[in-house]
């Protein structure tokens, strides 16, 4: 449907037009609308010029709405596709930045963050910046690693170890290799978990590679541990005695006292005699941490000590001290274990129970 505004009164108009259907015939005083149909278009203008009436074609509404859709849909399509398209793009990672190294060391970095399933084209939510990051740091080579997602970007920062005498195994986690209570920890790198005093197992974990933020406690990335860990343990050897008991006492005794405090000890000594027992008194000096070591040595009578089991002793003696580098106090325990008389000797000392 066309509107057509005609400059004249309504009588006139509807007479000048009836030889075309008209509709919804509207008038505005000096002039007069109407609605015709678009086929008759040509039929009302040809009369209106032939009758010198001034007049203006006008669209209708359908006829505004349609115009103004073909003009605008194709723009409100394109924002919805442009909204779309936002959508995916900050659902999926689309880049990956490596920074801190290059060359075939940025190689080595992408290869392991793809194996992590930290690659161009995944969703954003299935990355585990953390794994990435542990996997990272278990390279040789690089000693702190930080993977965060940035919009549809992973960057990824390393830190190259510095370099260390001989070949060194790079971790998250420092693990102790003795059951043993902790002396001392000390990390260069990496977080302990564990402090003087402690009793730890085998393969309990004694220092972590995460980091933390003082401010909140939150996770600021993981390093490759660097440090080590001592701690005092005993290790236990038997051996049948001879058929008249237990070692005897001669009589003679020593005890000796030292002092401890940040790890350092003063005063400490070995034992005078060649076979012995020793017992040892540990006192804090608290609020200072300060340990005093009260421990007394007393000689055996080696006339009471079978030749075999006098000789596994030494053997066991010597073994441990090249194996560990430090003298160990020995006491020993007698009991029957079936009918049979056996002398169980503990082998105590200060080791290192885990460096990485």
């Amino acid at each position: 449907m066309i509107r057509l505004r005609i400059g004249c009164d309504a009588v006139k108009a509807v007479r000048a037009l009836r030889e075309v259907e008209l509709s919804d015939i509207k008038t505005g005083g000096e002039y007069t609308e109407v609605g015709i149909k678009r086929k008759d278009l040509h039929k009302a203008i040809a009369i209106c010029d032939q009758r010198c009436y001034n007049y203006i074609i006008t669209d209708s509404g359908h006829a505004r709405l349609r115009r103004t859709l073909i003009v605008r849909l194709p723009l409100l399509i394109a924002s919805v596709l442009a909204a779309a398209i936002l959508f995916v793009t900050n659902a999926f990672v689309w880049r990956v930045e490596i920074t801190g190294a290059d060359g075939a060391a940025a190689q080595l970095v992408r290869a392991v963050l793809e194996r992590e399933g930290a690659r161009p084209g995944v969703l954003r939510s299935a990355v585990d910046e953390r794994s990435a990051e542990r996997a990272l740091v278990a390279l040789r080579g690089i000693a702190a690693a930080s993977v965060r997602t940035e919009g549809s970007v992973i960057v990824a920062e390393v830190l190259p170890a510095p370099s260390y005498g001989g070949l060194a195994e790079y971790s998250d986690r420092l693990l102790s290799g003795y059951d043993c209570v902790i002396t001392r920890v000390v990390a260069d790198s990496g977080t302990p978990v564990v402090k003087e005093g402690d009793v730890v197992k085998k393969g309990d974990v004694l220092v972590e590679g995460k980091q933390y933020n003082t401010a909140d406690g939150s996770e600021a990335g993981t390093v490759a541990v660097r440090g080590r860990a001592y701690g005092i343990v005993t290790f236990t050897f038997s051996s049948p005695v001879t058929e008249d008991g237990a070692p005897r006492r001669t009589g003679r005794s020593e005890t000796h006292t030292s002092v401890g405090i940040f790890g350092l000890k003063a005063g400490a000594s070995e034992s005078p005699y060649e076979y012995y027992e020793s017992s040892t008194e540990r006192a804090r000096l608290y609020p200072l941490p300060v340990e005093v070591v009260r421990t007394t040595y007393y000689e055996l009578d080696r006339a009471d000590f079978g030749e075999e089991a006098e000789q596994f002793a030494a053997e066991k003696a010597d073994e441990l001290l090249r194996t560990y580098g430090v003298p160990f106090e020995m006491r020993t325990s007698v009991k029957e274990r079936g009918g049979v008389e056996v002398m169980t000797m503990y082998f105590t000392g200060e080791i290192c129970v885990g460096e990485i």
